[in-house]
């Protein structure tokens, strides 16, 4: 009977425990659907509303142009090698079969193949993880400035919304290139369900973009690798060009050479080239900065491609 009550009391607590459990863990899920929309586990923009956090929601925005952890490898490169050299032929892959095989669908216009829809995949992503990133910059800059007039100086503060909308015409540019028609998006987008813009307007939209960089950026920018007033003209000089506009692009780019800080390098070599008293010369207009053997154990700071 002792054996039989010490069974008994053992089973009273054991599903008295699992009944414990089961109400607690109830209770404490009955609000996640409604509370889902809360970002668990990363910042808000309450805790990023100073200027700390506006720059480096802006150095965010600028990490997007080449590929990320995220985001995976070549097929974001900012150096755009795998879709204008290699799908042009002018560059061969070489290595091994097993070494970046998409490479080989894209250079053979297997474009439709899985490997070959990864990369193309990795592009997308990227440019739009760009565009998310330079929209939130705005939104961020735009909340702190409202709660917080004195935290950004006013010429910080115009610098930072131009090169905001700058990479956010950079990255529409970039997915137009490879896409034609495809979705804008601005900061103050709410429903993303977008449909895509036809070609002639998404280069309006890039041309008022960088028209907006423009009038907000300093001529000199504000650190290395960052975007000025000029580095908006040149890319609407480019637009214009893409889009056929080729009289509207002769008087833009005509502007960038005759008042804008770009000259020729004295010679060839300096321009493609490895050593660092001879990066970002006189002819680089905008270059992702990037870096190796610098600490970071894993190289992420280098660049593909």
């Amino acid at each position: 009977m002792k054996t039989m009550k010490i069974a008994s009391n053992n089973r009273l607590l054991v599903g008295t425990a699992v009944l414990t459990l089961i109400t607690a863990g109830l209770y404490g899920c009955k609000d996640f659907l409604a509370n889902n929309a809360v970002p668990q586990g990363t910042l808000d923009e309450g805790t990023l509303s100073n200027k700390v956090g506006v720059e480096g929601t802006l150095i965010g925005a600028y990490r997007t142009l080449d590929c990320t952890n995220n985001t995976g490898a070549w097929g974001c490169a900012a150096s755009n090698w795998v879709w204008g050299s290699v799908a042009a032929d002018d560059s061969y892959k070489g290595s091994t079969n097993t070494d970046q095989p998409p490479i080989n669908d894209i250079e053979g216009r297997h474009w439709s193949a899985p490997d070959g829809q990864d990369y193309i995949n990795q592009k997308w992503t990227i440019v739009y993880e760009g565009i998310s990133r330079a929209n939130a910059t705005i939104r961020l800059l735009k909340k702190v400035l409202a709660s917080a007039p004195t935290e950004l100086s006013a010429a910080d503060a115009k610098s930072i919304e131009g090169e905001a909308i700058f990479l956010r015409g950079y990255y529409h540019f970039e997915a137009y290139r490879m896409w034609g028609n495809v979705p804008y998006y601005r900061e103050d987008d709410t429903d993303f369900r977008k449909a895509n813009e036809t070609q002639a307007q998404v280069v309006t939209d890039l041309i008022a973009d960088f028209d907006s960089a423009a009038k907000l950026l300093p001529n000199t920018p504000r650190n290395k690798g960052r975007a000025g007033a000029w580095t908006a003209k040149a890319y609407k000089g480019r637009v214009q060009t893409y889009a056929g506009q080729f009289a509207a692009a002769v008087t833009t780019l005509a502007d960038v050479k005759t008042n804008g800080p770009y000259a020729l390098e004295t010679s060839f070599d300096h321009v493609w080239t490895g050593f660092k008293q001879f990066s970002d010369g006189p002819e680089t207009i905008f270059a992702f900065q990037a870096s190796a053997n610098d600490g970071e154990p894993n190289g992420n700071n280098a660049n593909f491609g």
